[in-house]
């Protein structure tokens, strides 16, 4: 239950970095000596640090994790047209690695990119799997967050859902005089105020309740499973007034998730099925990882091909119905959306200042996006160099799949920069 929204800058290359196996080696296929392996050692640490280990089980998390099933349904596979456009691939991107054309990026080791996707007009403009094989599932880590900022707004549009409610409105176990005062809105917009900030100071702090809750809901079948992640979230207490602070915290929307549970009555993956992926002309199945308590892993870990990645990004630009047959981001999400009112929370947030990645632009955050630009585009991080990035007015989506070192280098500004060169 991992990801942040913005990462500490690089730092020098280590002697476990240097010692790193290629990408391209997960490109190739592993031995069955090294996947077993694998198998045996991985820990949740190892999610963490993310070294072999950790790139191996994001495109293979149901060989280290319980997973629960996003069903794609009977419908036909809404096959997407390809018209690849090679002066992509010399976009010019800043990142923690320096200014580098998009083709440096894509083979950049300390990147790590493993599949990338550009999609145009409804169209595939550009598809590399640098690390990856094309029909394997990655995990979206904290992009799928998106899948949670629809589906609540899904359902606040079929009366299930009052975002002005409490938390304790519709899970009366989280009785505190803290969660009687966080609303749905909180949440949904990470400004709740809770003290799970997702800094990575909180995370290595053995002690903290955010370190505790992606320790428990990691726990390998090696490890102790500790408490559920719903008892933990349970007792965590405020540290300032809801409303006034963007701190952006996964605990959010993994808390999100337990409401979406209480208010449809139907396991959270059976949610996302109905309301979302069966709706969608998906290729395949999507996987949510399970806590070692059996909760599904809302915040963050669910897994699919980059392709149906790309498929869920078009839902928010016009070339929706190439992949659907009903609207399924309504016209009240985008008023929603670009409503400025929590602007001013996200200057005062942690680690907010993200406009030497992007060249400023940036508005607001909300609904589960990191960032809300002025001319309307979108944003959502992964931890680990994964993302979604939407842009309604050019019709263009960016999504792509990486395996960073320590979560050590940041590049999404490229994603922003693509569009900015060759579609405005």
């Amino acid at each position: 239950m991992a990801t942040a929204c913005t990462q500490p800058p690089a730092e020098t290359k280590t002697e476990e970095t240097m010692e790193l196996s290629s990408v391209l080696v997960f490109k190739d296929g592993i031995s069955p000596e090294k996947a077993l392996e694998y198998r045996r050692e991985y820990r949740s640490k190892d999610f963490l640090v993310n070294g072999d280990l950790g790139t191996y089980s994001f495109v293979n998390t149901p060989e280290f994790y319980q997973t629960a099933t996003v069903y794609r349904g009977a419908g036909q596979v809404a096959m997407l047209e390809k018209e690849v456009d090679e002066s992509l691939l010399s976009t010019m991107t800043d990142t923690d690695l320096g200014k580098l054309p998009l083709s440096e990026l894509l083979t950049n080791e300390e990147a790590r990119l493993q599949g990338m996707m550009v999609i145009h007009d409804g169209k595939i403009v550009l598809e590399e799997y640098p690390g990856m094989r094309e029909l394997d599932k990655h995990s979206w880590f904290s992009a799928s967050k998106q899948l949670v900022g629809l589906t609540v707004h899904i359902l606040e549009e079929e009366g299930l859902i009052d975002l002005e409610q409490t938390v304790n409105h519709y899970i009366p176990e989280y009785d505190s005089d803290d969660w009687k005062r966080i609303k749905v809105k909180h949440l949904l917009h990470h400004v709740s105020g809770m003290d799970y900030v997702e800094t990575n100071a909180n995370f290595m702090n053995p002690e903290h309740p955010l370190s505790k809750a992606v320790t428990y809901s990691l726990s390998t079948r090696h490890e102790d499973a500790g408490e559920s992640v719903f008892e933990l979230l349970r007792n965590v207490e405020s540290y300032i007034e809801p409303g006034v602070k963007y701190d952006y915290a996964s605990p959010n929307t993994q808390i999100l998730g337990f409401i979406i549970e209480r208010v449809t009555g139907e396991k959270y993956e059976d949610v996302i099925s109905e309301r979302i992926w069966t709706q969608v002309g998906m290729e395949s199945d999507g996987h949510y990882a399970l806590s070692a308590q059996g909760e599904p892993l809302s915040a963050a870990l669910f897994s699919s091909r980059l392709r149906d990645f790309g498929r869920f990004a078009m839902l928010f630009t016009p070339s929706w119905n190439v992949v659907a047959d009903q609207q399924l981001v309504s016209d009240t999400y985008w008023d929603k959306v670009y409503d400025t009112t929590y602007a001013d929370a996200l200057k005062r947030g942690v680690e907010t200042d993200k406009s030497k990645y992007f060249n400023g632009g940036q508005s607001h955050a909300t609904y589960q996006w990191d960032l809300v630009f002025d001319d309307g585009d979108l944003f959502k991080a992964g931890r680990y160099g994964q993302g979604i990035y939407v842009s309604p007015e050019t019709n263009t989506v960016v999504v792509y799949f990486s395996s960073v070192y320590m979560n050590d280098v940041y590049f999404p500004g490229f994603a922003r920069q693509l569009i900015q060169q060759h579609y405005r």
